[in-house]
């Protein structure tokens, strides 16, 4: 995997990056360390949690923080990776209730180095926004975590374009770090997806690609293959899952850019998930797409993938099939 270095940052990044939500809760914990060692070896060295993940599974909290520690903690390569968590995020039992105080962020920020037995996190990412405070609130916050040294860099997960626009426009003002990078729900299709259950999350759009053209600020999405939704369908009938239709890209315009992304494949000769990933990477901005599998084969087909980009024709056809009006 060829790395990239993050605008802003003195991070630098593999292509892919490895996230944590299977972590204990799809996976065991033996196969979490297995799935880990392989991505290292295939290159990969920038892994994404959050201090909720797997707090959804009945038992111990805050499960894929802490493997993923214990891994590092095993292996005893840290400073060879990017790691990022995120906070502020609700707890589980009370999703519609913010908890964005800095006492509460403050409290997320600390446990998570207590689970990955780190002293700092290369990228913290605010997990929700909460439009009743202030970005100089947020901002604020965050650049008293970096000055401490408990952080290195700073992003936002599921903040409007216009909320991060303002974020980085006070940063700049008062001579402060403005957020890096932006992890928003973005894949082939997600504007033509029904909504999402989950009404916190934020999917990428034309407004945030303008953003983005115009700033060079990175985009770390997620649900970037749109929950295997492509993959799944290409197989045969009998061998599609049951439930496939109840994804929420299962639509009439997402299933006109199956069949292109199909087309494509087969023309270039390569797998699906190469053409649904090189859908994020072709693009005139920094884009490292958050991928979640569950097996080795799975994480090997995403690997893949890396050297494919997309003509602006193929792009064309794959926005108009799935009509989410961003520029080819």
């Amino acid at each position: 995997m060829k790395p990239l270095l993050l605008p802003g940052t003195g991070l630098t990044v593999s292509p892919l990056c490895l996230g944590g939500v299977p972590f204990g809760n799809t996976i065991t914990e033996a196969e979490t360390f297995t799935l880990l060692d392989r991505f290292v070896a295939l290159g990969g060295n920038f892994i994404d949690t959050a201090r909720i993940y797997s707090d959804w599974v009945p038992g111990e909290l805050r499960r894929s923080e802490r493997i993923l520690g214990d891994w590092m903690h095993a292996r005893g390569h840290r400073d060879r990776l990017v790691v990022a968590t995120k906070g502020a995020h609700p707890f589980i039992g009370s999703l519609t209730t913010p908890r964005t105080s800095a006492a509460e962020i403050r409290d997320d920020l600390e446990g998570s180095l207590v689970k990955l037995r780190t002293d700092a996190v290369d990228l913290y990412w605010l997990h929700r926004d909460d439009a009743t405070r202030s970005v100089e609130h947020f901002i604020d916050l965050l650049n008293s975590f970096q000055r401490a040294g408990k952080i290195r860099a700073f992003g936002c997960s599921n903040w409007s374009v216009a909320r991060l626009q303002a974020a980085n426009a006070y940063a700049q003002q008062s001579g402060q770090q403005g957020f890096v990078a932006s992890q928003p729900l973005w894949c082939l299709g997600s504007i033509g997806a029904r909504p999402p259950t989950d009404p916190g999350l934020v999917r990428f759009d034309r407004p945030a690609y303008d953003f983005h053209l115009a700033t060079g600020l990175a985009v770390i999405p997620y649900m970037s293959q749109a929950k295997g939704f492509y993959t799944k369908l290409a197989l045969p009938p009998d061998q599609q899952p049951a439930n496939l239709a109840s994804n929420e890209n299962y639509t009439p315009p997402n299933l006109a850019a199956a069949a292109i992304a199909g087309r494509i494949a087969r023309q270039r000769g390569v797998n699906l998930s190469a053409i649904v990933l090189a859908y994020l990477w072709s693009r005139p901005f920094p884009v490292v797409p958050i991928i979640g599998p569950r097996t080795i084969a799975q994480l090997e087909d995403s690997a893949a993938a890396l050297p494919v980009r997309l003509t602006p024709e193929e792009l064309a056809a794959l926005e108009t099939a799935s009509r989410s009006g961003l520029p080819a």
